[in-house]
This record gives C-alpha cells, sequence and structure tokens, in this order.
C-alpha cells in the first residue's frame, strides 16, 4: 500500500512494500520512513534492524532523540548509565547526552528512531561502507560529534576498540 505524500504537510501512508532499505553501520540495515523535509524539518523518523554484534558509537547531537524497540533487547549507554531494553520500552536521549548502543543478543533488535528537528535522516543515507573515521568526519559535517568506539559486548558495557 502507498499513498506517499508528495509535499511538505500532506498526510500519507508509506507501506512496508514502499520503504528503502540501505546500509547505515556494519550490521545495521535502515529506512527512512520520514524525512525532515515532509514535515518542514520538525522531525524525523528512521526504522533500523540491527544484526547481533551491532553497535554505533559513543556520541553526541543537537538532536532530541527517541527510540521504540519494536523487536529485541538493544543495550544502551546514556552518559554513564547502561540501560536494559525490551519491545515496547521508549528510550528518550535529550539533546547533547553522550549515548551509544549495542545488540549484545544472538538475534536481530529492531527500532524506530525519532529525532527533533529533523534532517540528520541524511546522515544515515551516506553511512555505507565508511570506515570508523570516515564515520565520525562525516557525522560531525551534520553537527554529530562521535566521542568513542562502540560499547562491547561485554555484559558491563565497557569500550572497545572500533573495527
Amino acid at each position: 500500500m502507498s499513498i506517499l505524500p508528495s509535499a511538505a504537510q500532506e498526510p500519507g501512508v508509506t507501506g512496508s512494500d514502499d520503504v528503502q532499505w540501505f546500509d547505515g553501520i556494519p550490521g545495521e540495515r535502515t529506512a527512512v520512513r520520514v524525512r525532515g523535509t515532509q514535515v518542514q524539518g520538525r522531525f524525523s523518523v528512521i526504522e533500523s534492524v540491527a544484526a547481533p554484534g551491532c553497535a554505533a558509537p559513543l556520541h553526541t547531537h543537537v538532536e532530541e532523540e527517541t527510540f521504540y524497540i519494536v523487536a529485541g533487547h538493544p543495550t544502551f549507554r546514556l552518559g554513564d548509565q547502561i540501560l536494559e531494553t525490551s519491545p515496547g520500552d521508549l528510550v528518550l536521549i535529550p539533546a547533547g547526552t553522550p549515548h551509544a548502543w549495542i545488540n549484545r543478543t544472538t538475534t536481530p533488535s529492531r527500532m524506530i528512531a525519532t529525532f527533533a528537528p529533523g534532517g540528520i535522516e541524511e546522515l544515515f543515507t551516506r553511512l555505507n561502507g565508511l570506515a570508523p573515521e570516515g564515520i565520525a568526519a562525516l557525522a560531525a559535517s551534520y553537527g554529530t560529534v562521535v566521542l568513542g568506539p562502540p560499547m562491547s559486548a561485554g555484559p558491563d558495557g565497557t569500550q572497545r576498540a572500533w573495527s
């Protein structure tokens, strides 16, 4: 089903068959569900499926962010807190909060992230195939600062070198 909005602020439905998936960080498949340009830059929505072991580096940005956990049990680092999540949980990340996440389980995690304001979704469309230093440089051009490597697979959430 597809009744896609063609201009800003037009209502519409994007069916699951209409979503274009692409590779993001290593181990992650990503789809932009709502682009900031569709809603005058107010927010954007990104869906991701993270394979076991997939992890985002520790970073911060000016956007407010939420993660709705659809499936799996990703682990989040918010500042100095390590938080385990389950389907149905909502993770709130205020702007400027250092954060990271990892899928430590043996099954994929599915999450829906919302950013306000929108625009950062364009960063995600350009991550595929970049080395860690390339990701950090690209992220900086979107106002995102990579502070450190992704979380490790260990139970304490300690950091490891990003390979």
